[in-house]
């Protein structure tokens, strides 16, 4: 069943023809983030009002949910325990065309543009094939669709209508915060690990884990320089990778309000290493990844430069 793959982005970076035929077709799938359509005249280059309608409901439905994948031109059908099969393919026509007609319409169909929206076509033979659409979780919503006028959510595998107190709860979404990672060179051979609010809302129980690089190691003490570090801990493996890891975990006591930033932690980093290397650069790598309640995961490198 394909309700087991991680989520819809992961779906949308392996799907090329081969995968659909061999993964797909022939399997039931009753997932939120997939959603499988026949054009209504697969043998047009143009669009129905059906056509723009279902693109309209995906659009608004997955940005106002957790994000999705639209494919256009596979048959799916109802099995006898009523879950949804793809049964086959029903390759589109002038897929270029139909693929320029979405990318028209995208901003027109649902109310506020939709930010990140991918298109894949995957051609069967010549110019005619099939079209995936990747929708992501939109960081604005919520989203209405201009054709019906409705917002919609994913749930239980179709998109419904959201009654007002979601619509409602989707509007309060939009003030989030935005927690920004960041280490700053302090004297000769210090490092502060900080969190800076950059959303519009106040970040609670921020949970911070991030890679430490060789040569880089945690001074034992909290910052006032007289406590014994106990706001961290090391671990050595994070998502199935190895390594050393400075996990958080004095989230619960702490509360990051906007426009403003709090110094969590301090590293040292020995010069005595790089002697060999005066008047050179040493950069180092920070993998972090970020979480807070009402706030959607960051995560990234930051880099930071010192002169041997």
């Amino acid at each position: 069943m394909l309700g087991d793959m991680d989520n819809a982005e992961s779906l949308f970076r392996k799907l090329d023809l081969a995968y659909v035929q061999q993964e797909m077709i022939g399997k039931a799938f009753e997932n939120n983030w997939l959603e499988c359509k026949e054009k209504q005249r697969p043998d047009q280059g143009s669009l129905d009002q059906g056509d723009k309608s279902n693109f309209a409901k995906a659009l608004s439905g997955f940005a106002n949910t957790s994000g999705g994948v639209l494919i256009l031109g596979l048959e799916a059908r109802k099995d006898n325990d009523d879950i949804d099969q793809i049964v086959g393919l029903k390759p589109i026509k002038e897929l270029k065309k139909i693929e320029s007609a979405l990318r028209e319409l995208e901003s027109r169909v649902v109310e506020r543009m939709v930010a990140g929206v991918e298109y894949l076509p995957i051609a069967t033979a010549g110019d005619d094939g099939l079209i995936a659409v990747y929708i992501p979780q939109s960081e604005r919503p919520p989203h209405r669709s201009q054709i019906d006028n409705k917002f919609y959510l994913r749930a239980g595998g179709v998109f419904s209508a959201m009654p007002v107190s979601l619509i409602e709860d989707l509007f309060a979404r939009r003030l989030r915060p935005a927690l920004e990672f960041i280490i700053r060179k302090v004297g000769d051979d210090r490092l502060v690990v900080s969190l800076a609010n950059r959303g519009k809302a106040s970040a609670r129980n921020p949970y911070v884990i991030f890679g430490l690089p060789s040569g880089i190691r945690q001074s034992g003490y909290e910052l006032n320089g007289n406590t014994r570090l106990e706001s961290w801990a090391a671990v050595y493996e994070y998502k199935g990778e190895k390594g050393v890891y400075m996990s958080f975990r004095a989230g619960s006591n702490l509360v990051v309000h906007p426009d403003s930033e709090v110094a969590l932690l301090q590293l040292q980093h020995s010069r005595v290493e790089r002697r060999g290397s005066m008047g050179s650069t040493a950069t180092w790598d920070f993998a972090y990844h970020v979480y807070a309640e009402n706030m959607l995961p960051a995560e990234g490198v930051f880099q930071v430069e010192i002169e041997a």
